[in-house]
C-alpha cells in the first residue's frame, strides 16, 4: 500500500474516532462550564463523582479493545461468524459489571464520594449526581462495545452520528434543568445528572437501531448472542481478560491520583478537574490514531501479511509524533483562555495555570505511547506485555511518590502533579524497545505461537 493510501486509509478510521471522542468530551466540558457557575463545590462534586464511570468507562474499553483484537483479525480473514461467536461473550461481560456498578452507585452513594473528598458539601452533592447518573451505565456500555466492534469491521460513522446525538441533548437539557429554564425547576446537579442520563440512552437507541435495521457487515441477530462457544473461550480469555484486568487496575489507580488530589483541596481538586477537560480534548486524537493502528495492524496480522508491518509501524510512529505536536501546542495555548471560561478563585486559577504548563509536556508525549501500547501492541495480540506496564509503574511509582509528594514531603501542586502523571513517560520508553523487540505479533484468532521475530524486526 502506498504512503498517501495508507494514511488516508488510517484517517477514515481516526476521524470519526476522534470526531466522536471530541464531542463525548464536549459532553463533559459542557457540564464543567454549567456547573462551574454554580461553585467549585458543584463543580468538584459532578467531577470526583464521575470518577466511578471513569472506571466504568475503561472496563468498558478495555473489554472492547479486547474483543476487537480478535474481531479485527476475524475481519481480516472474512470470518462473520467467529466475530457474532466472540460478541456473545463480550455482551454479557459488559452487561454483568454495568449492574455491578449500577448498585454500587445506588446504594453506596455518599460511601464512595467519602473515598474522594473529606468536604461535605461535596460529598453531599456527589452523592445526589451518583444516583441519577448510574442508570446510564447500562446503555452507555452497549452503545460503547457496539460502537467499538464496528470499528474493527472499519464502520465507523454511526458512533459519531450517536455522539451527536448524545451531545444535542446533552447540552439542551443542561441548559434546562441545571438552570431551571422552559419552566422547569433548578435542580443543579442533579439536573446534569438527569441530562446525562437521558443523552446516553439517546445515544444506545441510536446504535441499536443501526445495529438492527442497516448494519450489514456483521448481521448480528439476538439468537447469537444466546449461545456461548467453547470452542472460542480459550482465546477470548487469553486475549480480553489480560485487557479488561489492564483497564480496570489501571483506572482504579489513576483514580487514586484523583483521591490523592481531591484530598488536597477544593482549589487543587477544581483545577484538575479542568485540566482533565484540557487533557481529554489534546488526547481526542492520539484515542483516534490508537484505535486506527489496533484495526490496522490486526488486520495486517488475520490477513496473512505481517512482512508488512515493519512499515505500517513506522508510519503509525510518525502519525503520532505529529500529534503530540498538536497537543502540546493547544494544552499549551490553552492557558490563555482558561479566564474567561472558567469563573473559579485565584488560587484555583494559579494551580490550574501550574497544571496546564506541565501538562502541556507530557500530552505532548501520549500519543507515542498510545499508539505504542493501545495500537500497535495490543493490535498485534501482545496484551499481557501492555498490562504489567501499565499496572507496574502506575501502582509501583506514580501512587506511592505522588503520595509522598502531596502530604510527607509537601511539595508544590505542579511538581506533585508531574509525579502523579509521568508513567506516561516510563512506558514510551519501554513500549519502543518492546516493538523493535519484534517478539509481540501473535495471531490470536488461531492456536499458534508467536510470528517468529525476524519477520517483524524494527
Amino acid at each position: 500500500m502506498g504512503k498517501k493510501q495508507f494514511y488516508r486509509s488510517m484517517m477514515v478510521i481516526a476521524m470519526p474516532i476522534a470526531l466522536q471522542n471530541l464531542i463525548t468530551v464536549g459532553v463533559s466540558m459542557m457540564d464543567t462550564l454549567m456547573l462551574g457557575s454554580l461553585g467549585e463545590a458543584a463543580l468538584s462534586a459532578s467531577a470526583l463523582a464521575n470518577q466511578l464511570f471513569f472506571i466504568f468507562t475503561l472496563v468498558i474499553y478495555g473489554t472492547a479493545g479486547g474483543t476487537n483484537v480478535l474481531v479485527a483479525q476475524f475481519w481480516g480473514r472474512k470470518d462473520r461468524e467467529s466475530i457474532r461467536r466472540t460478541l456473545a461473550y463480550t455482551y454479557r461481560i459488559v452487561l454483568l459489571f454495568a449492574f455491578i456498578m449500577v448498585a454500587l452507585s445506588l446504594f453506596a452513594p455518599r460511601m464512595i464520594m467519602h473515598i474522594f473528598t473529606n468536604d461535605p458539601e461535596v460529598i453531599a452533592l456527589g452523592a445526589d449526581y451518583l444516583r441519577i447518573v448510574s442508570v446510564s451505565y447500562l446503555f452507555f456500555g452497549i452503545a460503547t462495545i457496539s460502537g467499538n466492534v464496528l470499528r474493527a469491521v472499519r464502520t465507523v460513522r454511526i458512533g459519531l452520528i450517536a455522539s451527536l446525538v448524545s451531545l444535542s441533548v446533552n447540552i439542551v437539557l443542561n441548559w434546562i434543568l441545571i438552570f431551571g429554564n422552559l419552566g422547569m425547576p433548578e435542580m443543579g446537579v442533579s439536573g446534569a445528572a438527569l441530562a446525562t442520563t437521558i443523552a446516553r440512552i439517546c445515544e444506545c437507541i441510536t446504535v441499536m437501531v443501526y445495529m438492527k435495521y442497516f448494519e450489514k457487515k456483521i448481521m448480528l441477530k439476538i439468537r447469537d448472542l444466546l449461545h456461548l462457544d467453547r470452542s472460542l473461550r480459550k482465546r477470548f480469555i487469553q486475549n480480553s481478560v489480560p485487557v479488561i484486568c489492564n483497564e480496570m487496575l489501571w483506572s482504579l489507580g489513576f483514580s487514586l491520583l484523583t483521591v490523592i488530589i481531591g484530598h488536597m483541596g477544593t482549589a487543587v481538586t477544581a483545577a484538575y478537574s479542568i485540566y482533565n477537560v484540557v487533557s481529554q480534548l489534546s488526547s481526542v486524537m492520539s484515542q483516534g490514531i490508537a484505535a486506527a493502528a489496533a484495526v490496522i495492524v490486526g488486520n495486517t496480522i488475520g490477513a496473512g501479511k505481517q512482512g508488512q508491518l515493519k512499515e505500517v509501524i513506522a508510519r503509525l510512529q510518525k502519525a503520532a509524533v505529529g500529534v503530540g505536536l498538536f497537543a502540546f501546542t493547544f494544552v499549551f495555548l490553552s492557558r490563555y483562555s482558561m479566564p474567561f471560561l472558567y469563573d473559579i478563585s485565584a488560587e484555583s486559577m494559579g494551580y490550574l495555570m501550574d497544571i496546564l504548563l506541565i501538562g502541556a509536556f507530557l500530552e505532548g508525549l501520549r500519543p507515542n505511547a498510545f499508539v505504542n501500547m493501545i495500537g500497535i501492541l495490543r493490535g498485534g495480540g501482545d496484551a499481557k506485555f501492555v498490562l504489567i506496564n501499565d499496572i507496574l509503574f502506575l501502582w509501583t511509582i506514580c501512587i506511592p511518590l505522588g503520595y509522598l509528594c502531596a502530604f510527607v514531603w509537601n511539595l508544590p501542586v505542579w511538581l506533585t502533579f508531574l509525579v502523579l502523571r509521568f508513567d506516561d513517560v516510563i512506558k514510551l520508553g519501554t513500549s519502543t524497545i518492546r516493538i523493535m523487540q519484534g517478539r509481540w505479533v501473535k495471531d490470536v484468532t488461531r492456536e499458534e505461537k508467536t510470528i517468529n521475530e525476524t519477520e517483524v524486526s524494527i
